[in-house]
């Protein structure tokens, strides 16, 4: 990771953008409009650390009931929400599942192999850039990087190669 997410690119006006398609009610129901809070737009980085796109939370309570996906342009990518029907928000995911840097770092260390160590989380995308996932790097003594793969409660290693599906 290069770093470069930040360059050139605006995260405050990326969830200003999602709260006024919110308030619009371009998307999402009158329940999730009503009691919503959209969080802080967040990267999406490729492997090689150029910026992808943005993710924004959208949470109700301690849960993530939606989220919008920019690209670096601010084109909406997408809007997705996890509510079964409008208004009941605890079948959604558990927020910080989703958002907590420290409990997905935690998640991927429980699969460290002796002499790694884990770095730090980053958000990226697992072969198409729907199937987001949060990648933590675990560093061999000798200096070779592994990733593992935090999607909610769910730890893996990425498939190798340029494979879909």
């Amino acid at each position: 990771m290069n770093g470069q997410a930040s360059s050139g690119c605006n995260p405050v006006g990326i969830s200003k953008a999602a709260r006024q398609l919110l308030e619009s009610c371009t998307v999402g129901d009158e329940p999730l409009r009503r009691s919503a809070t959209i969080l802080n737009a967040l990267p999406v980085l490729a492997l090689d650390g150029e910026l992808h796109s943005w993710f924004v939370p959208v949470t109700v309570g301690k849960r993530l009931t939606a989220f919008f996906q920019f690209l670096p342009d601010s084109t909406l990518m997408r809007f997705s929400s996890f509510c079964r029907r409008p208004g009941e928000f605890d079948g959604c995911p558990v927020a910080s599942d989703w958002l907590d840097r420290d409990r997905i770092k935690s998640r991927a260390a429980e699969q460290r192999q002796m002499d790694e160590t884990t770095g730090e989380p980053f958000l990226t995308y697992d072969r198409t850039p729907d199937r987001l996932v949060w990648a933590v790097p675990l560093t061999h003594v000798h200096g070779d990087v592994r990733l593992l793969y935090v999607a909610e409660n769910t730890v893996y290693s990425p498939l190798a190669g340029d494979t879909f599906g």
